[in-house]
């Protein structure tokens, strides 16, 4: 391929040489036709260069809310790539004359061979710096200025700018000083010491003119920080303070006016108000102001208009448009200010929401699980005094049965117990006879009728007996517990039974545990399981020929003393002695079902058990087990036993 630098090899243009000159330059034109149709990239032709002048340093928290909100709205308004060059000017803490000229050279010198696409400035302290030399920086380069007010004369000197103004007066933030707070007879307006405190204020001597004549004035200016925190401790309750800017003290010490406010808010004995959205949070209570966000995001889209392509001049500075009264909450209520005082429309910043407003679906998810919990809560309420009262209705209801399984325990006994009595009746019957035929015949027979006397006695004592153990266990009573002799208890159920089972020719065997391990139960309960077991053994053997044989033992197994029942009557199948125990099942002709679902009840109420004895190779076999009282002294035997038979 043909390259330019062939040429320099003819120093005389030759026919060879034109015709590679031809050639040449119909392949340049193809390949310049070809990157002509070819689109340019956004670095070589869509790129633009902003350079943003901030009057004050790059702390002060105007310059960070408006350069932050302005820049992000001209990288979304604009598609193609932006970028951004910024200068911290600090001419607000630096005024004089040579700090300018030396600033001048700087940008000079920093930017030179560098083209713009535009220069914003932010703060009248830079476009005052652009006003004098822009022709020696930028010139030519269109100007979007932003923070200053409509009154400053400096814009109005610029060709090709335009700009978002502001209004930044301190009358309103005054008046709503006394809209929230009525009582007001003197305001205190502070400033700092810098050329930008003063021009401040001077503005607000002037615009607070008009109220002199029913407010008193006391202007705080250029004092020492010290001096002016000790003055604002002790004003009185009708006071205002309006704070206005304080970049330098009265000592020369250099301020952040956010930060000064914050010391003179905390020190001042009356609400603090203020002019700059900056200031809000620090505890000043609030101003008329428009907020440096809105400001930054309006300056942002001015700047995308000329970006665009549209002409500053032709485009006439503007306010953003709101300046709305802006409170911080949490001081209204320091001070307990109304805020049904604020005019409308106003925007309230830091307020403290409720746990209502901030978590309203967590409310109403724990307010229906609480009425849930509560529902539940009275529901098993209701069902536990348902309960309680089915459980009073069922122990009397087993109290009932248990008496009448009593009854009909007696009831089975009527012939033996009707015996027992008819015996000591007649004895007495005779003796009685006896004594009178005695007296008739001898009267001096006094020995053989004291005889006669002490066996009627005797006789008296024996029915008396029998009638009040049936008496005892006829008893309908609740649950006594006491220490009760096993031993003596046995006995007197077996004599209980004793007629009935000599009538039935039955034997009764005992192997009792040694005397003197009492148990914890009530006797008559005790007596109406041992004598329900007896009976039902007995009946269980009324149809054998063989010997019949009851066998009553009772042995010590750790805590418990363990009774055993056993018959030797032909017994019951092994899958029917799982239900042995279980109300209204019957082995019995004629049976109830509810005697040893009875005694089960009594024996789980001494916190006992019963069951049926699988190792009983005859009959059948019951046992159950008591608490003892104490333990005994011949536990270590529990086998030694007793034994005693007694036959009807």
């Amino acid at each position: 391929m043909f390259h330019p630098k062939e040429l320099y090899k003819c120093r005389r243009f030759p026919l060879q040489a034109c015709n590679w000159f031809k050639w040449g330059c119909s392949s340049w034109g193809i390949v310049v036709a070809i990157v002509l149709s070819t689109p340019l990239t956004v670095d070589a032709a869509e790129s633009k260069s902003v350079l943003i002048l901030y009057s004050n340093e790059s702390f002060l928290p105007a310059n960070i809310s408006l350069g932050n909100a302005m820049v992000d709205q001209m990288r979304r308004g604009y598609p193609e790539r932006i970028e951004f060059f910024s200068e911290f000017l600090d001419l607000v803490r630096f005024p004089g004359d040579s700090h300018r000229s030396r600033t001048v050279d700087m940008l000079r010198e920093k930017y030179k061979g560098r083209e713009f696409d535009l220069v914003i400035s932010a703060g009248p302290q830079a476009l005052n710096l652009l006003a004098d030399r822009r022709h020696s920086l930028f010139p030519d380069v269109p100007v979007v200025f932003t923070g200053v007010r409509e009154e400053s004369a400096t814009w109005g000197e610029l060709d090709r700018a335009t700009g978002i103004l502001m209004k930044l007066d301190p009358l309103p933030t005054l008046e709503l000083a006394m809209n929230l707070q009525p009582k007001t007879r003197r305001v205190v307006v502070v400033s700092g010491a810098s050329d930008f405190d003063r021009a401040w204020d001077d503005l607000a001597r002037k615009r607070f003119r008009k109220h002199e004549s029913r407010l008193e004035f006391t202007y705080l200016s250029g004092l020492p920080m010290q001096t002016l925190l000790d003055r604002l401790r002790d004003l009185p309750s009708d006071t205002v303070v309006i704070f206005l800017t304080f970049f330098t003290d009265g000592e020369g010490e250099y301020f952040l006016s956010a930060d000064a406010a914050k010391l003179v808010a905390n020190a001042s004995a009356v609400p603090v108000y203020g002019p700059y959205d900056t200031y809000m949070g620090t505890g000043v209570v609030g101003g008329c102001m428009d907020t440096f966000d809105e400001v930054g995001r309006e300056t942002g889209d001015l700047a995308l208009r000329i970006l665009a392509g549209e002409k500053p001049e032709n485009i006439s500075p503007y306010f953003p448009g709101k300046d709305l009264p802006i409170v911080d909450c949490r001081q209204l209520i320091r001070w307990g200010l109304s805020e049904a005082r604020l005019p409308t429309p106003s925007e309230t910043r830091f307020r403290q929401s409720s746990l209502w407003e901030e978590h309203r679906s967590s409310v109403l998810t724990a307010a229906f699980v609480l009425a849930l919990q509560a529902a539940l809560l009275i529901g098993l309420l209701f069902e536990r005094r348902n309960r309680i009262q089915a459980e009073l209705v069922a122990d009397e209801t087993r109290r009932e049965l248990t008496h009448a399984s009593r009854l009909a325990t007696v009831g089975e006994l009527t012939a033996s117990i009707a015996h027992e009595i008819h015996q000591p009746l007649g004895a007495i019957l005779s003796n009685a006879d006896a004594a009178e035929m005695l007296i008739d015949s001898s009267p001096d027979a006094m020995d053989e009728v004291r005889q006669i006397l002490a066996d009627i006695r005797q006789d008296d004592l024996r029915a008396c007996e029998i009638i009040e153990r049936l008496r005892g266990l006829m008893r309908n009573r609740e649950l006594e517990l006491q220490a009760v002799e096993p031993n003596e208890l046995i006995e007197n159920v077996i004599r209980l039974i004793h007629r009935e089972a000599k009538r039935r020719d039955v034997a009764v065997h005992t192997e009792l545990a040694p005397t003197g391990p009492l148990v914890i139960a009530d006797k008559v309960h005790l007596q109406q399981v041992l004598l329900n077991l007896l009976l039902n053994g007995m009946e269980a053997m009324s149809e054998m020929n063989q010997p019949k044989k009851l066998f009553v033992q009772t042995q010590l197994q750790g805590d418990n003393l363990e009774f055993l029942v056993q018959d030797c009557g032909p017994g019951i199948p092994l899958e029917r002695r799982s239900r042995l125990f279980d109300p209204f099942f019957t082995t019995k002709k004629e049976g109830m079902g509810l005697g040893l679902s009875i005694a089960r009840t009594l024996v789980e109420a001494h916190e006992g058990r019963i069951w049926v004895d699988d190792n009983c190779h005859i009959g059948l076999g019951v046992r159950f087990t008591v608490p003892l009282a104490q333990k005994s002294s011949n536990e270590t035997s529990p086998f030694a036993c007793v034994s005693q038979e007694q036959t009807g």
